[in-house]
């Protein structure tokens, strides 16, 4: 009986080796087996938007949303004129207009028939003075441009008459940014004088409208 149990235990083993030699090694720890193929990655590539803005326009360039810019205006230095070809005689004043409009203050002298003066036009220094008198004529603001027309008057001496061709008065206001008011300082030897007060030196511009018997001075703002 002993001789039996020693048999079949021998038995047993050499099944089990023979099962264990038979047998696939197991997987590797670092593989794994799959039979779906191996997953992809995918890289997701960020582009970021870039945003150009344009510069604005240069210091002293006015620009507008309507439509385009003002036209420019000349300088602050003096400027002159003679009077028209073929005048021959005194221009008479017959009005003056101080207005405000799209990017100008807008100071227009308007004379009798079509004779219109020359003209000598700068800034001036120092107090305003009453031509022939020589008396100090106050003018509000910070600049004074002096506006004098030659030979032109408001008081037609034609024919040994007296007779003022201007009747307005002698200090205008208007609805204005930068002309703060407009004074006749003088109307001497077919010399006459106005002052435009301003709140700074402005560049100006002078345009003659032999069609309107006028003189525009216009400042920009």
């Amino acid at each position: 009986m002993v001789h039996l149990r020693r048999l079949a235990t021998a038995t047993v083993l050499g099944l089990l080796v023979l099962a264990g030699c038979n047998s696939d090694p197991p997987p590797d720890d670092g593989a794994t087996a799959s039979s779906e193929p191996a997953p992809t990655t995918e890289r997701t590539t960020t582009t970021e938007a870039t945003t150009t803005t344009e510069e604005g326009p240069p210091p002293g360039q006015v620009t507008t949303t309507t439509g385009a810019p003002p036209p420019p205006f000349g300088t602050t230095s003096p400027s002159s004129a003679p009077p028209p070809p073929g005048a021959t005689e005194v221009a008479l004043l017959a009005g003056v207009e101080v207005a405000g409009g799209a990017g100008v203050d807008r100071v227009v002298f308007r004379f009798v028939d079509a004779q219109l003066p020359g003209y000598d036009i700068a800034y001036v220094d120092g107090p305003v003075r009453q031509d022939g008198s020589g008396e100090i004529v106050p003018v509000e603001g910070q600049a004074r441009l002096q506006v004098r027309f030659e030979p032109a008057s408001g008081v037609d001496l034609r024919g040994g008459t007296f007779e003022e061709t201007y009747r307005g008065p002698d200090r205008l206001r208007g609805p204005t940014q930068r002309v703060t008011e407009v004074v006749r300082t003088g109307d001497f030897e077919a010399n006459l004088t106005w002052v435009v007060g301003v709140d700074a030196a402005t560049p100006y511009r002078v345009e003659v409208l032999p069609g309107d018997n006028a003189i525009v001075v216009e400042l920009g703002h």
